[in-house]
């Protein structure tokens, strides 16, 4: 590798050679082919990029680099941070990377990924891509089954044991119910409510943890929530949400594979000012995923 990443603004990767001699970066010899990168997410801080090679297809065997920085150049996630994915036949790194942005600044992000594949000494140019993390403050906050990363809703058994949202990153600061709710109006100024439960699984048991769980069975597609709401005589102001934690019971959540979040100032979610979707861990029995 070089010393010095450019020589007059241009990546030491891309020049063959200066005055004659071999660039010491390996300048020169037959640089991998540029990739093009997706950038999507920033609810919570999780982002997801999805790289392909300049003109469709994957890369045989890459590797990848991928740093994001403010428009000040200062790094909110290095390399180091961000996660790599196998192939399904675990044969080779995937083109899908993710990570956290738990970085303090709201401001947008740029996303800077080189791509390199196996046997080749010298990177890819530099590739970006565009992202701003954001945040859930709203009167409702509602989790919905769905049955792919488009968020079709999706009818089904979504169950879940206990679920909270957090101030902080991390699962950190204040914790949303602040305590273990016994009914829907047991703690003052939060609510919680469902468009379908099965028996005597309200929506209150999916912010219990202690004696039952939320259970959806048998809901139709659209029915398939639960939410909370701040009310407006205790929270005049409404939290900001950076994290969550939400955990699955047994083998009952069925989730159809995904899940959206949205916040949203009106008790039918319409007009969100948050809305993402999330991948549920594979499997059923007792996972329990935290975002943020």
């Amino acid at each position: 590798m070089p010393d010095i990443d450019n020589l007059n603004g241009v990546d030491m990767g891309d020049i063959a050679s200066i005055n004659g001699q071999d660039a010491p970066s390996g300048g020169g010899a037959a640089a991998t082919t540029a990739p093009s990168v997706a950038v999507a997410g920033g609810g919570f801080g999780v982002v997801t990029a999805t790289i392909t090679k300049s003109g469709g297809g994957t890369y045989t065997n890459p590797n990848y680099s991928a740093v994001a920085t403010l428009a000040d150049s200062t790094v909110t996630v290095t390399d180091a941070n961000v996660d790599r994915n196998l192939e399904s036949d675990k044969s080779h790194i995937s083109g899908v990377l993710n990570f956290s942005d738990t970085y303090a600044s709201a401001a947008e992000r740029t996303l800077t990924v080189r791509a390199q594949e196996f046997g080749a000494t010298t990177q890819s140019s530099a590739v970006t891509g565009t992202y701003t993390p954001s945040y859930i403050q709203n009167k409702y906050i509602r989790i919905q089954q769905c049955n792919d990363a488009a968020g079709t809703h999706y009818g089904g058994h979504m169950s879940i044991y206990d679920m909270r949202f957090f101030t902080g990153h991390g699962q950190s600061g204040t914790s949303y119910p602040t305590t273990n709710l016994s009914s829907n109006t047991s703690e003052t100024g939060i609510v919680a409510s469902t468009g379908f439960y099965y028996g005597a699984y309200d929506a209150f048991n999916a912010f219990n943890s202690t004696t039952s769980w939320y259970w959806a069975l048998t809901a139709s597609a659209a029915n398939t929530w639960v939410q909370i709401e701040f009310t407006d005589a205790t929270y005049s102001t409404k939290p900001i949400i950076k994290s969550m934690d939400l955990y699955q019971f047994s083998t009952y959540l069925e989730l159809g594979g995904f899940f959206k979040i949205t916040g949203s100032d009106n008790a039918d979610a319409s007009s969100p000012d948050f809305e993402q979707v999330y991948p549920f861990p594979t499997g059923q029995g007792g996972t329990r995923l935290n975002l943020g």
